[in-house]
């Protein structure tokens, strides 16, 4: 397939029909049909070309130098046949499904739109590269009209590093997706090779690159939309393998580089404090992470180096004074917030309040009120590395173990059940 082929399989006949080409058509009755037809584009009008290659997936296309008023990016075989094997996968499990409508009211064509009762989803499968203002765009322009958007990673774009543990770039983390849920986000890969979806769950960054996360394998004949789309109840403990990716940290910690390792070196030089010390109680998860581009080794330990480490023992805050913290050093570009335009149920700030919660269950801090907190006790910086893993061990065991567990929306269940 050429490159900026904008390939479809759906188009226009002169009798004002759909042709749809998801179909295993014959290749002859394909070229009988374009010897005395012609097609067009449903969304823009334009005539397009029925393309029925004898090794490339039968598709239409647009005439070279014509550009169609509906963005969209060139779609590969390998993206071309994981939309067909996906309009398949719906169509078996008995829903409502059409192949790249057109929808005027927000000029956009989603690669399938599913109908149920009381939902429609815009099912968007992404095997290229997408601009960040254009994901957002077209997100946002369906959930405006009441379509909840699904979007589906192409396998390729999945990079495993260990059992429990990926590289995801910032493109790929806009997929992090709650799925209209009040639960924590997951992300969703289709390989069409293998014809297997893969589903990240209690995603929880290390670095700006790796991730620890739940990884689940599904043949697409061994589970349904519902069953995708339902939230992980399953415990995912983190903190053994959280503690052994500390220890790494610290004994080699300028191989982890990011934008704002520098500044942050610098600080803790000027406060005496080595890298490799940093207190136990810096550098640990909490459920909500996902947001902080910047390691929890460097965000958490702003917030210590900003405001807790100076106040003594017995002096009170204010959870507003530790959000300062925060802001100023986004300004500053020293702490970095994800772009996650798909998770609509939590913020940054939550992320910031679960770690207030886990100094508080540490012993560190205590909670006098909604928004108030007392510093109870000093934060120890260790004196060598074997000091430091064995605060860290200490403290992810006090803190207990890490545990995602979300609920079904209710609207979200009784739609795909009933659907």
């Amino acid at each position: 397939m050429e490159k900026g082929d904008d390939a479809v399989f759906v188009a226009l006949r002169e009798n004002g029909t759909y042709i749809s080409l998801v179909e295993k058509w014959k290749r002859s009755d394909l070229l009988e049909l374009r010897s005395h037809e012609l097609f067009y584009c449903p969304a823009c009008q334009s005539k397009v070309q029925l393309k029925a290659g004898l090794k490339k997936t039968h598709h239409f296309a647009h005439l070279k130098g014509v550009e169609c008023t509906v963005k969209t990016e060139p779609e590969s075989e390998y993206h071309l046949e994981g939309k067909r094997q996906l309009f398949q996968w719906f169509q078996a499990q008995g829903y409502d499904v059409k192949l790249e409508p057109f929808l005027p009211e927000i000029s956009q064509r989603p690669d399938l739109l599913v109908t149920t009762p009381y939902t429609r989803f815009a099912i968007e499968y992404q095997c290229s590269q997408l601009d960040y203002s254009l994901f957002k765009k077209r997100s946002h322009s369906y959930k405006t009209e009441g379509i909840v958007p699904i979007w589906i990673l192409g396998a390729k774009w999945f990079k495993r590093v260990s059992t429990h543990s990926v590289k995801l770039s910032p493109f790929q983390w806009l997929f992090a997706t709650s799925f209209n849920q009040p639960v924590h986000p997951s992300i969703l890969y289709y390989c069409p090779d293998t014809s297997t979806f893969v589903k990240l769950s209690n995603l929880q960054p290390f670095t700006t690159a790796e991730a620890f996360c739940s990884m689940y394998f599904y043949k697409e004949k061994e589970i349904s939309f519902s069953e995708l789309l339902n939230p992980d109840n399953r415990i995912f403990t983190l903190h053994p393998i959280w503690a052994r990716k500390k220890q790494k940290w610290r004994a080699s910690y300028s191989f982890y580089n990011s934008t704002q390792l520098s500044s942050f070196l610098t600080t803790l030089y000027q406060n005496r404090i080595p890298p490799a010390h940093l207190p136990g109680e810096v550098g640990l998860p909490v459920r909500s992470g996902y947001w902080f581009h910047t390691p929890s080794m460097i965000w958490q330990m702003w917030i210590l180096l900003d405001l807790l480490l100076r106040l003594r023992k017995g002096d009170p805050f204010f959870f507003s004074s530790i959000m300062e913290v925060i802001s100023n050093r986004i300004a500053s570009k020293e702490i970095e917030i994800r772009q996650l335009p798909l998770v609509f149920h939590t913020q940054y700030s939550l992320a910031v309040e679960e770690y207030l919660h886990v100094l508080v269950k540490a012993g560190n801090l205590k909670k006098m009120s909604k928004t108030k907190y007392e510093k109870i006790k000093d934060f120890t910086i260790p004196t060598s590395l074997d000091e430091a893993s064995m605060m860290d061990e200490k403290m992810l065991a006090s803190v207990g173990k890490h545990e995602e567990i979300g609920l079904v929306h209710p609207n979200i269940g009784r739609d795909l059940s009933e659907g």
